[in-house]
């Protein structure tokens, strides 16, 4: 089972590896071929459908993969269709609420462009939230090669349709988000194939799940959602408003995690959700056989993430010039600043505290950490006047919330918070800051194009990490040999 698990895990995680190379090659396409108030304008309209994104999602895409392990499986085609209509009717509300609501949205960033990008952009949300909920389904019936695929290619649908226009016919902003519309409807399309796939052959019976049960089971996660919501975007609407477009641009492509663990750790949650909630619904020993595999995830993932993420902290500066050109070369603060609270939420603890019971405890610590952030980053554009303060606490806000989340974890499994963290990260942690800090202090020396500092400082960091991490016997080959195992 861990051999298949691993391998389920990988073929998501593969698929998001492919996904973001296409995502941040149209980035670097747009930031170049855009000069910073466009980009900044069209970045600002990401961020206003990312941010009331998870308001319309009304928690709904976890309920697939909490719901479809309990049903029988003739009874999933009917869970499907109750879960995609609310998901339709979901979008078309944020479709409606995006074109009428544009002007006070636009007056709200301080952008007076992003009103007719908004409603060009209104489109998106009815086409993409029934997309919403595919790894929950593709997960829970072990398919998770097709979910690989299906984010290759319409991550090469945006690409087509949204960068490829800039380039070719040098259009503007107005025009990328005419493409993104229409890679928006076929993606639409293949998702929604996609999710009855697994089932296609099966028996349709009258689903017995209500959706009465479906909103008990999905509101509370909303509440969770929308204080999660808050502390997320919070520094990028006081960015936005107190110091403009411009800022905002370079503040965007700094502020982002590192896509690579998002990948790991969403590619872990996907697999880990249906397996607890089999193991919550059938009332197994749950401490006894969720501890061992809930570590296991965290001690692979942080194998797999910490030496790639400080890595990019230590060369943050270099990353963002090499990528969107040397104007973006003052974003590495802020990536470098937004990445350190990854170190302690590499591991995806949502799925353990949802089917356990839990929620309320996630509930009330995303509530508490929302209200911090608002009320220290307010204290900050009044009195310290930075952007880079900005981030600064809402990274500050969420290391406190991972460690609240990671003490409930504890108590849970009856540990103490020190034996969460495997060994093997402190090796890890140990080995990687002494070969970078040898490694970034002699780059510093070097005049060259930042692509090849980056390559050469990789290279020779890669060679005397593995040489160490071999001495010090840091087993990666526990990762690689399940998916080399047919």
């Amino acid at each position: 089972m861990a051999t298949n698990n691993t391998k389920q895990a990988a073929w998501i995680a593969i698929g998001s590896v492919l996904s973001f190379g296409f995502s941040i090659l149209s980035s670097m396409i747009l930031s170049r071929y855009f000069d910073k108030g466009d980009y900044g304008t069209y970045k600002q309209v990401l961020y206003v459908y990312s941010t009331l994104l998870t308001i319309f999602l009304l928690g709904l895409p976890r309920t697939f993969s909490y719901f479809l392990p309990r049903v029988p499986i003739e009874q999933a085609k009917g869970m499907i269709d109750k879960l995609n209509l609310l998901l339709l009717l979901a979008g078309t509300a944020f479709s409606v609420v995006l074109f009428l609501a544009s002007n006070l949205i636009a007056s709200w960033m301080n952008n007076a462009d992003l009103a007719v990008a908004l409603r060009l952009f209104s489109p998106v949300p009815l086409l993409m939230l029934p997309t919403q909920g595919l790894e929950g389904v593709l997960s829970t019936y072990r398919k998770t090669q097709f979910m690989a695929i299906y984010t290759v290619l319409t991550r090469v649908l945006m690409l087509v349709c949204v960068a490829l226009p800039v380039v070719i016919w040098n259009c503007g902003y107005k025009e990328a988000i005419i493409g993104f519309d229409i890679a928006s409807l076929l993606m639409f399309l293949m998702a929604w194939a996609l999710k009855y796939y697994p089932v296609r052959h099966e028996r349709r019976e009258r689903c017995q799940v209500s959706y009465k049960e479906i909103w008990q089971f999905a509101l509370p996660l909303l509440l969770g959602s929308i204080w999660g919501l808050i502390i997320n975007s919070a520094d990028a609407f006081f960015v936005s408003r107190w110091f403009g477009k411009r800022i905002f641009a370079e503040f965007s492509n700094g502020a982002m995690e590192l896509p690579f663990v998002g990948m790991i750790v969403a590619a872990t949650t996907t697999v880990l959700s249906p397996i607890f909630s089999r193991m919550s619904s059938s009332k197994e020993d749950l401490r006894g056989e969720m501890f061992p595999l809930w570590k296991s995830a965290f001690a692979k993932s942080g194998m797999l993430i910490y030496p790639i993420l400080l890595y990019c902290i230590f060369f943050a500066d270099t990353l963002m010039a090499a990528l969107y050109g040397e104007q973006y070369r003052v974003s590495g603060i802020y990536f470098q600043i937004k990445n350190l609270s990854l170190f302690f939420s590499i591991i995806a603890f949502g799925p353990l505290l949802i089917n356990v019971g839990k929620v309320k405890l996630f509930t009330r610590v995303h509530f508490w950490c929302a209200v911090a952030v608002v009320v220290l980053e307010f204290l900050c554009v009044e009195f310290v006047k930075s952007p880079v303060a900005l981030i600064g606490v809402s990274t500050m806000c969420r290391i406190g919330l991972v460690m609240a989340l990671l003490v409930g974890v504890a108590r849970y499994f009856g540990t103490s918070l020190g034996k969460l963290f495997p060994p093997v990260l402190w090796k890890i942690l140990a080995l990687s800051v002494g070969i970078l800090a040898v490694v970034r202090g002699a780059a510093h020396w070097v005049d060259a194009n930042a692509w090849i500092v980056l390559i050469a400082s990789g290279v020779i960091y890669v060679v005397f990490y593995l040489a160490f991490a071999r001495c010090l016997k840091i087993d990666y080959w526990s990762i690689v040999k399940p998916l080399l195992d047919k």
